[in-house]
């Protein structure tokens, strides 16, 4: 498993932790480069859990919903914080979506939060069409690899069950509602071209919020999955100085 790139990992480090959450049918391999520089350039701990259903067939991930997503999170949270002193939350796509509902939810184990293309339920007309149209039948086309780079693919599902589609948007639909709640430390990573999420989310959620100290920061050269895209050191980069920001 250890070269599975697919696989969870742990790279332990200092007092320091970094929760780093996968998107949706994808696994910690899109999420993989920027744990391992994150952790060379700061030092923290980086754990990325690999969410229920995620990671083995399609079939799997039918039987799962948003309360099994969650609950791979917020384990990894709770293991996570018995390790170390302070906690970042932090994820891409629908990880960026838990980052910030655990945020909330969990207050209590997290000091910072980050998202990168984060959905919080804005969705764009013709997304919302698509997701009427695919209700025939079990599965709908995969979304994943949405990256502008050629050099670099996303491991992830080539199908997606209808069933868990709905799942989804009642866990982005209501984290984005909750939103007002949020009261940490934030960092926005949000890619200004992007064929999965709309970008209006990350702009919502920075004029929702009431945390006191954000940072927001476009990505321009990289699609959905930025994390292995152009912009990947960038987002490194804005990581690790979110960590030590005051």
């Amino acid at each position: 498993m250890e070269n599975d790139s697919t696989a969870p990992f742990l790279l332990e480090g200092s007092s320091c932790g970094v929760l780093l959450l996968h998107g949706f049918t994808s696994t910690p391999q899109s999420v993989r480069y920027v744990g391992h520089r994150l952790h060379a350039r700061s030092g923290a701990t980086v754990m990325a859990p690999l969410l229920a259903g995620h990671g083995t067939t399609p079939e799997d991930f039918a039987q799962t919903g948003f309360r099994d997503w969650l609950k791979s999170a917020e384990d990894a949270l709770e293991a996570l914080s018995a390790r170390c002193t302070t906690v970042c939350v932090a994820g891409l796509s629908l990880g960026g979506t838990i980052a910030l509902n655990l945020s909330i939810r969990r207050g209590d184990l997290v000091d910072r939060v980050a998202t990168i293309n984060g959905s919080t339920g804005l969705y764009s007309p013709q997304q919302m069409k698509a997701f009427f149209d695919g209700c025939t039948g079990d599965f709908q086309p995969g979304i994943g690899s949405d990256i502008k780079n050629p050099g670099y693919k996303e491991t992830c599902y080539d199908r997606i069950p209808n069933a868990v589609t709905q799942e989804r948007y009642v866990l982005v639909t209501a984290t984005g509602q909750m939103l007002p709640l949020l009261d940490k430390p934030l960092l926005i990573l949000q890619s200004r071209t992007d064929h999965v999420v709309s970008p209006e989310n990350g702009k919502r959620i920075e004029g929702a919020v009431a945390s006191r100290s954000i940072t927001f920061c476009w990505l321009e050269n990289s699609y959905h999955v930025a994390t292995l895209d152009n912009d990947r050191e960038l987002i490194v980069q804005e990581l690790t100085n979110f960590l030590t920001a005051e």
